[in-house]
């Protein structure tokens, strides 16, 4: 069973492919303007390198945001051109809860007690503006630790966040995502002793995590026809409508 992800929802384009149990390769590549003119490259390279074909491909596990406008659209026409009249299943991934799980996944390795753990996902939108979803660790019946969505995802300032958590009781707040990159300076200064954050190359999502997702049952079957970006908020040109 071949499955395909591909993110190109931020600056970062990410690929992988997995089958049977074993990762096969991933590529990330970091653009500064658009993924359109070297995505199809990437792609014939990673199955070439691979030794895979398109025809192999059974699931396919596609980030519909948020994120840039052009950026999330990009991963989804591709993948709906490439897979167009073939018998795959489509995925969709909130981009957000898959830096979640991203974090929550990285943290199960490293910690053996992460309960009320949160963990704040953030994707940055440009001039200290980010795309925000907040979940926190908890134990179920069964006693195993899992992720759940405590806040809903938002469109905030990074100076709202900041105050959020400044105000929070919980001692245990992970950062994760571009905005935390991006603006870890800013972010470091005003609440150091309110976070912790990853490693740099910890930050920015993987399209491994989508498989990861995939196998623990928490990505959403979707079909070619309804797999549509999800922006959070309207683009420039529709607010300039106004």
């Amino acid at each position: 069973m071949l499955t395909f992800a591909i993110t190109t929802t931020t600056k970062l384009a990410g690929l992988s492919l997995h089958k049977n149990g074993k990762y096969l390769g991933e590529v990330k590549v970091e653009v500064a303007k658009t993924h359109s003119t070297t995505i199809l490259e990437q792609i014939d390279r990673l199955f070439e390198w691979t030794g895979t074909t398109l025809d192999e491909v059974e699931n396919v596990l596609v980030s519909i945001g948020p994120g840039s406008f052009t950026g999330v659209r990009i991963a989804i026409a591709v993948v709906k051109g490439l897979f167009f009249n073939k018998n795959v299943r489509f995925f969709e991934v909130n981009e957000l809860d898959a830096l979640a799980y991203q974090a929550f996944y990285q943290l199960k390795g490293i910690k053996n007690d992460i309960e009320n753990v949160k963990i704040y996902s953030l994707i940055d939108s440009r001039k200290e503006k980010v795309y925000a979803a907040v979940y926190q660790v908890q134990k179920n019946l069964e006693n195993e630790f899992e992720l759940k969505q405590i806040k809903d995802y938002e469109v905030k300032k990074l100076d709202n966040i900041i105050e959020e958590i400044n105000n929070s009781e919980n001692e245990e707040n992970y950062l994760v995502g571009d905005a935390v990159l991006n603006y870890k300076g800013k972010i470091i200064e005003k609440i150091e002793e309110k976070v912790k954050i990853f490693e740099d190359n910890s930050l920015k999502i993987s399209t491994t995590t989508f498989t990861e997702m995939f196998f623990d049952e928490k990505l959403k079957e979707t079909n070619i026809i309804d797999l549509k970006p999800d922006y959070l908020e309207k683009s420039q040109a529709e607010r300039d409508k106004k």
